[in-house]
């Protein structure tokens, strides 16, 4: 029988192949409503990033998840009591409190959406606490039947202090895995922070996550443009430009931490059949998804002539999409990971035990 860490219970869609998960995600995902988190250590300036976002015009039909209301300074905004924890904000925002259950008041608040005495909220905000994992709320939304039939992850936005952001990723391996599994970062408190060490920060976060973006959020705030996009979608192909294997490899990381996460990619020339290598990427994720905090890239698949686009984080796939075409003509795979003890010749060995290819 097939094993499934301890504390875990899949559930049907878990025991499908990614083959059969593929289609079904695909299709499905269209009127789902997307969660983005807001995470971040302790101090990391989460709450003003959320204030910032809230303030637009543009997100007023969004829920916001908190865990607590006066955290996050929205007393004197809340007009109208919903439901015990439930409040409807002065923007038309939906506040509610986190108190157990982050499943229950998701349900909770799509029940109320669907008989109209809350808003029609078309995205999710959750603000997590400084040491929650980020990973752990994604897998709920992605294992939780109820959860996926009426949300999907979107993106995971981590904030990282420009003043004390340095000593926090010195001291806290929380902080360094918060900023390795970011769909985007935002330096935050950078008009309090010198050029030169703010640009000593932004390299040390590029060497975590050369994926994600980076935003600063200072005296000017960030904007709802940093949500739009899903994760591992793919909003135009000049957002696939991955980093080059020359540009992940060429500086060790020396720091406290940083030298347990390594950042790699892999590319072969060779078109491969999709149910191969959803064979092999559910196994990769399965067996070592606790050491792989990121994976994306672009996918060359058998009769395709368009990229496919690939993600996953840790034991989770994320929903795969296509790109109307190569973003640089360049046909070949190239998928880009970042693990934590788990080496670039032990994911190519595993790769090619299943495909037919001369990955490097």
């Amino acid at each position: 029988m097939r094993g499934y860490p301890s504390g875990s219970r899949p559930n049907l869609l878990q025991l499908l192949p990614l083959s059969a998960l593929y289609l079904i995600q695909v299709i499905d995902n269209i009127d789902k409503i997307p969660i983005n988190m807001i995470t971040g250590f302790l101090g990391s300036g989460k709450t003003t990033v959320l204030n910032q976002l809230l303030s637009s015009p543009d997100l007023a039909d969004t829920a916001v998840l908190v865990n607590e209301f006066g955290e996050i300074g929205v007393d004197h905004l809340l007009v109208k009591s919903i439901d015990e924890d439930i409040f409807l904000l002065e923007s038309g925002c939906i506040c509610c409190s986190v108190r157990d259950d982050f499943s229950a008041s998701l349900l909770r608040l799509h029940a109320r959406r669907a008989q109209g005495s809350a808003p029609r909220f078309q995205r999710v905000l959750l603000e997590t606490t400084g040491i929650a994992d980020p990973i752990a709320i994604s897998e709920l939304v992605l294992s939780d039947n109820e959860i996926i039939q009426r949300y999907v992850c979107r993106k995971i936005l981590t904030v990282v202090d420009a003043v004390h952001g340095q000593g926090n990723l010195d001291k806290h391996l929380e902080a360094v895995k918060q900023v390795s599994v970011a769909d985007h970062i935002v330096i935050s408190k950078t008009d309090l922070c010198d050029e030169a060490p703010l640009a000593v920060m932004e390299e040390r976060l590029r060497r975590l996550n050369p994926l994600a973006p980076q935003s600063h959020a200072g005296l000017k705030p960030v904007g709802p443009g940093i949500l739009s996009g899903p994760s591992g979608a793919a909003p135009g192909p000049e957002r696939q430009q991955l980093p080059r294997q020359d540009a992940l490899e060429g500086k060790a990381n020396s720091l406290p931490h940083d030298n347990r996460f390594a950042t790699f990619s892999l590319t072969w020339p060779e078109a491969v059949a999709w149910d191969e290598f959803a064979a092999w990427l559910e196994a990769i994720l399965f067996a070592r998804g606790d050491s792989i905090h990121r994976v994306k890239g672009l996918l060359k698949v058998a009769g395709e002539t368009r990229p496919t686009v690939i993600q996953g984080v840790q034991h989770s796939f994320y929903s795969p999409t296509r790109l109307d075409r190569w973003p640089d003509g360049d046909t070949a795979t190239r998928l880009v990971f970042i693990t934590s003890d788990f080496s670039k010749r032990a994911v190519i060995n595993s790769l090619e035990n299943i495909l037919d290819v001369s990955a490097c």
